[in-house]
């Protein structure tokens, strides 16, 4: 099968969702299937990683930060178009708000030229969130929205999901929560929408023993007393840092926080005040970004994994910290079934935060790997994106 595959970021570097498609793409390589990619990049950013039967086409990336739908975004329309003047996919699968022009383009001719080639090609959009459920949650919390982004990138953002989900044959959800958002906000057809939630990297991710652990925990300073809470992804204000350092003052001293992950630069000055504020030098490092294939280190020496969130869609890290053996504490979404060794939180509030995580480490609470591994590897998730190509091709539309 040839797919074209339009996705923002692909690593290196390996920020945002970058693991994601990486690992689709591998998983589907395996398979046989030829590959072209639509993505961003920077000049200076390395090679890409070299997968059998994937072709790149890059992109220069956006040059402020919100302003990819009204840059990038519109060279990808020009540079799709002219790309398909000599190349005919058998799918097209699209991840988020990049493709934002080709669904209005692809809107266009549904209206004006149904019987254009183009619409021949069925269309997958991937949404890992939803831009109005999104909006939503931080109305919800009173949080601050920055003037470009309720003025200019949110609507744009919600346009291009209103657009696809009446353009796309069928669309993917990384969670339940996700699809019946898309269903209340787009008024999305059911019948036409999946959940294939986030996958793991079970080669990657896995426990270790007492020895190799000891050995890394010395590497990065921390002894075998410590109680280590990990944090690891892109921190921002919605994922609550601030109420995980807040947390710690409940704990007792040998709790320590690792934080990995690159930080918005606002809210780290506000967390390295916050730490200094609290005495908390000693008890939190701050590792920064942290190439995918080096993390499992940083789960390897980990306790247990906390992401306090106001919303997400499946996070990529909760699923490493299982597949790795560490319990997560976690909110701000469901798995749509239960496995051992997710605790949810009733509340953010920071004392309820250290409760559960000191409950969650002294009772050593247990992680179903086997049935992760069985469930949640990217070849199973493959082999249920393999299902929903099948029904766009069956179901067309038209």
């Amino acid at each position: 099968m040839k797919i074209c595959r339009i996705v923002y970021e692909m690593p290196p570097p390996w920020d945002g969702l970058a693991p994601h498609p990486f690992e689709i793409t591998k998983s589907q390589s395996k398979l046989g299937h030829e590959i072209d990619i639509f993505c961003g990049r920077w000049p200076k950013a390395g090679p890409l990683i070299d997968i059998k039967g994937v072709t790149y086409h890059t992109l220069i990336r956006e040059p402020l930060q919100g302003t990819v739908s009204i840059t990038t975004s519109v060279i990808l329309l020009f540079s799709y178009i002219f790309w398909r003047k000599r190349n005919t996919p058998d799918i097209i699968h699209s991840h988020g708000h990049f493709a934002i022009w080709i669904y209005l383009y692809r809107s266009i001719l549904h209206r004006f030229f149904p019987w254009s080639d183009e619409l021949k090609i069925p269309l997958v959009v991937h949404f890992h969130n939803t831009a109005q459920g999104r909006w939503e949650a931080f109305d919800k919390e009173g949080k601050y929205i920055t003037p470009h982004s309720k003025y200019i990138q949110w609507p744009l953002s919600v346009f291009s999901d209103k657009t696809a989900v009446k353009v796309a044959s069928a669309c993917v959800f990384v969670s339940e929560e996700t699809k019946n958002e898309a269903i209340k906000f787009y008024n999305a057809d059911p019948q036409r929408c999946f959940v294939v939630e986030t996958g793991v990297n079970t080669e990657l991710f896995f426990p270790v023993g007492q020895e190799e652990r000891e050995k890394s925990r010395k590497e990065m300073d921390l002894d075998m007393y410590d109680k280590v809470i990990l944090n690891h992804g892109m921190m921002v204000e919605r994922k609550n840092i601030h109420l995980l350092v807040d947390a710690l003052k409940f704990l007792p001293i040998n709790y320590k926080l690792l934080l990995v992950g690159t930080m918005d630069p606002s809210y780290q000055q506000k967390l390295n005040e916050q730490i200094a504020k609290g005495g908390l030098k000693e008890r939190v490092t701050l590792v920064g970004y942290t190439p995918y294939p080096l993390t499992p280190i940083a789960y390897q020496v980990s306790d247990v994994f906390v992401l306090p969130s106001t919303w997400e869609g499946l996070p990529k890290v909760v699923m490493q910290g299982l597949s790795a053996g560490v319990p997560c504490v976690v909110s701000g979404f469901r798995l749509s079934d239960e496995l051992d060794g997710i605790i949810y939180l009733d509340d953010l509030n920071p004392e309820t935060i250290a409760r559960t995580i000191q409950t969650t480490v002294e009772n050593r609470v247990n992680v179903d790997i086997n049935k992760l591994r069985l469930v949640y590897s990217w070849d199973t998730r493959v082999k249920e994106i393999e299902n929903v190509y099948d029904f766009a091709f069956k179901y067309r539309l038209l």
